[in-house]
């Protein structure tokens, strides 16, 4: 086969939000900002602002929510001249301390809200045989705002109308019109409206969009499931109807209020009866979600043992590349997402538990981290304090506040790399909805793309899940793309030799159609036309032989397959085979099992982003995918700078020395760095740090436990003093030890299992804290003596103090709603929890370099 490069190219599409606006609060974390019946006022808000922005946060998104029992008095009424006054304030505030304000447009979710009338609610059909002839039955859903705050609580939208949309539009058009209130962004919450099918206009756009009375069909709509061509093709038309009008009436119409008051609109399409590429096209900022906990093979990784996978579905880059695809495919400098919603049960939650998904995340094209969340609490009010129903809490009465400084410098610091890159993927994947709306959908019947249990079915099937994986494996990189995007890309010729990026920021190699039947004519037309200018386009098993849609679907059938006939030599059984073939090959970081994100940095370079979230320390040298004779390398835990020369250099590649244990992630850049030599700091000889230990309690709740001595370390649960078992707070382990031959050289302190945190003292110098697997601290050369005193100092979680209050009945879960629930979503209740360990398990060893 012919061997040619070639990239494709994409225009890119005007949008509010520009590469120029991306500031330096937006590399820093921002998170949700649960305003509990809006019970807010001047002098906390202040407060709070103030030490979020202490803590690094680049700004706060706020979310009217359900209020706390006992402060009726200080609920002020979403949108009232009161709250709006508040609003205004508040963005103010949050401007002097450096910080930045979103909000959302409504309280809970989904949109929706009293000014709602039935006809602008949301809209279920049923259908209903009647004297032996199917009739339309359209009633209301009757679903109300979730988790509404005073004043928000109403019918939710039907946002198959435009005329509803903008109805519930105008009631932020009229505040922002008196005052536009400096917020940076809107946003819309996930699409989690339910057996919303059908508008009051629908049987008239229906026939407008597809060209046939969907009213004669009827009984095909009755069905549970499709099993006839005639079925399969009038329901495909009918899925096909609900994403055009949820794209144009509500995306486009929400995006357009946005930008009429200057705004960037923030919105997270998943769970949408839609191909969500095409929503999230129109957003400037996608925003995707990382819901749930997992278990990485990270060693000493801990997943929330009372989660369940098979009930909420395992948090996976696939869902992720859903928002960030149609960014990098349009030019969207930002992709955000909602992180840690549920990431462990409450008060358990850790930040070695919260960086690997982090890490996953922005491998997977996230450059915007959303923490879900911040409860707003009062300073005055008792621990702890004012919560949301759904973790992770990142407030001020979360245990692990005080460190969380270094979780937000490490994203920023990553942040600010990746948001000032472009991507540089090597292939698009064409999603197959086209096969996927020939079908009923399990919703209600409707195709809901959530993000749950997105991979148990759905778009995600297990044969494009398999292709997905073989393409990872082989370190091949990839986004998404839909048929309508198809016509964003372009195709330039440069020297007759490749063709690449014309007006664009994103270049690709070839474009993969995973195995289908179906195909629309106008992708088909669209793939002819790159496969003609010799883009490699690549088919999986098979030709489409079916066209899309009931309408004259013979003679598009034979269309289609005339068009596609020219391709039949595309057609492979492996597709990564034919992709090699193309000069189309992987990196080997990749087929390492390392997780990456490749980019292009303002100065040209590429620039690689490499988290090992694998099981094994990857120690050799390994190929990167482009030529320097030089990388710069940057740690973005330690903050430490270098450079490696290249160990060899062909085929367009670069040989250099690696090493990643993990847990551990690193950033390279071809060709850049400081002019200072990279070191990594790989070990031999290894002494466990053994004797006995001093265990004294410092700060901390209820009661601090008596200090003690152990020649074992353990969790502090254990100690004599049974108060220990409910200590929330800092414990400190001492303990002396001598050296001999081994005194000054530099080495890495290993410390085995900590329960949570860990501030390393040696000799009297602060050696920082280890706050992420695996726990490791650098000892520089010269720190280390014959005779050496070590001091650790660890934080717990609350776990311990929150059984306790629930075992004495402290009557602290006070809320409206939903009030407060654990992970399986049942009424939390700690009193049976088992002491949760806690400090410094160990071991605690020296490996020196």
């Amino acid at each position: 086969m012919h061997k040619i490069t070639v990239f494709l190219l994409f225009l890119i599409s005007i949008s509010t939000l520009s590469a120029q606006e991306v500031t330096k609060n937006t590399a820093k974390p921002w998170a949700y900002w649960w305003w509990p019946g809006s019970a807010v006022n001047e002098t906390d808000l202040a407060t709070n602002l103030k030490t979020y922005a202490d803590a690094g946060f680049g700004g706060m998104h706020i979310i009217p929510i359900y209020g706390v029992k006992g402060e009726e008095d200080k609920f002020i009424p979403y949108m009232s001249d009161r709250w709006l006054e508040i609003l205004d304030f508040t963005v103010k505030e949050a401007r002097k301390n450096g910080m930045q304000i979103d909000m959302s447009l409504g309280t809970g979710w989904p949109f929706g809200g009293a000014e709602l009338t039935k006809n602008e609610g949301a809209k279920m059909a049923n259908f209903e045989k009647v004297n032996g002839k199917y009739q339309l039955k359209l009633t209301n859903t009757g679903q109300k705002v979730k988790r509404a705050a005073p004043g928000g609580e109403g019918l939710v939208l039907d946002h198959f109308s435009t005329e509803a949309a903008e109805t519930y539009f105008s009631l932020f058009g009229k505040a922002f019109k008196k005052k536009n209130y400096g917020v940076r962004a809107f946003y819309n919450d996930s699409y989690e409206v339910s057996r919303a099918n059908w508008t009051n206009d629908f049987v008239e756009k229906f026939k407008e969009l597809r060209g046939y009375d969907i009213a004669e069909h009827y009984d095909v709509l009755a069905l549970d499931s499709a099993t006839t061509e005639k079925e399969q093709r009038i329901w495909a038309d009918y899925n096909q109807t609900l994403h055009d009008l949820l794209l144009s009436t509500f995306t486009k119409t929400y995006t357009d209020f946005t930008h009429s008051f200057g705004k960037f609109a923030r919105n997270e399409a998943h769970g949408s009866p839609a191909n969500i590429l095409d929503l999230y096209g129109l957003s400037d900022v996608p925003e995707t979600e990382f819901f749930g906990s997992k278990q990485y093979d990270i060693p000493g990784y801990r997943q929330d043992e009372d989660y369940e996978p098979s009930r909420f579905g395992t948090p996976t880059e696939y869902v992720m590349k859903m928002a960030s695809s149609p960014a990098h495919i349009l030019g969207k400098p930002l992709v955000s997402s909602e992180t840690a919603t549920w990431n462990a049960n409450h008060f358990k939650g850790a930040l070695s538990q919260i960086k690997p998904l982090i890490d996953e995340s922005f491998v997977a094209g996230v450059n915007h981290v959303f923490y879900h969340g911040v409860p707003y609490s009062p300073p005055s009010a008792e621990f702890p304090g004012w919560l949301f129903y759904a973790s992770t809490n990142f407030n001020q009465n979360s245990h692990f506040f005080k460190e969380l400084p270094l979780l937000n410098r490490y994203i920023e610091v990553c942040q600010t790399r990746l948001q000032q890159s472009t991507p540089d993927n090597d292939v698009l994947i064409l999603l197959p909805f086209s096969d996927l709306w020939h079908s009923v959908g399990t919703k209600s019947k409707m195709h809901m793309v959530d993000v749950h249990n997105i991979t148990n079915g759905g778009i995600f099937s297990k044969e494009l899940l398999s292709l997905l994986d073989d393409l990872k494996a082989a370190g091949i990189s990839y986004d998404f793309i839909s048929d309508s995007q198809l016509y964003d890309l372009d195709v330039v010729a440069e020297n007759q030799s490749y063709l690449r990026i014309k007006n664009g920021l994103a270049k690709y190699k070839a474009v993969v159609i995973p195995k289908s039947v179906h195909m629309k004519k106008e992708t088909a037309s669209r793939l002819k036309f790159f496969h003609e200018a010799k883009v490699p386009v690549v088919f999986e098993k098979a030709l489409p032989s079916k066209s899309f849609g009931y309408q004259d679907f013979d003679k598009r059938d034979t269309e289609l397959k005339a068009m596609l006939s020219a391709m039949a030599e595309q057609v492979s059984k492996s597709p990564l085979t034919t992709l090699n073939a193309f000069n189309v090959g992987g990196e080997e970081l990749g087929q390492l099992g390392l997780d990456f994100v490749r980019k292009i940095n303002a100065k040209g370079q590429k620039e690689y982003f490499v988290s090992n979230l694998s099981v094994n320390t990857i120690d050799q040298n390994v190929w990167l995918n482009t030529t320097a004779e030089s990388f710069g390398v940057f740690s973005p835990l330690t903050e430490d700078s270098g450079v490696l020369k290249a160990i060899d250099q062909k085929e367009g590649k670069s040989l250099i020395p690696f090493y990643l244990e993990p847990g551990q992630s690193v950033f390279f850049v071809a060709g850049g760095g400081s002019i200072e030599g990279w070191v990594w700091h790989k070990t031999s000889e290894e002494l466990e740090i053994k004797g006995e230990w001093q265990v004294d309690f410092l700060e901390g709740n209820p009661e601090k436990p008596v200090s003690y001595v152990t020649s074992e370390l353990s969790s502090w649960t254990n100690a004599p003093d049974t108060k220990a078992q409910y200590f929330d707070g800092y414990a400190k382990y001492s303990i002396d030890f001598s050296l001999s031959k081994l005194s000054g050289n530099a080495a890495v302190l290993s410390l085995g299992d900590v329960r949570e945190t860990a501030k390393v003292l040696l000799n009297g110098v602060d050696l920082g804290t280890a706050w992420s697997l695996p726990f490791e601290i650098n000892v520089p050369k010269g720190n280390l003596k014959a005779e050496n005193h070590l001091e650790i100092v660890v934080r717990n979680t609350s776990a311990n103090r929150i059984r306790l209050l629930d075992k004495e009945g402290v009557p602290w879960k006070k809320f409206y709603d939903i009030n407060f629930v654990d992970i399986t979503y049942t009424p939390f209740d700690a009193s049976k929890w088992a002491p949760v360990s806690s400090g410094l398990l160990g071991p605690v060893k020296l490996s020196f370099e």
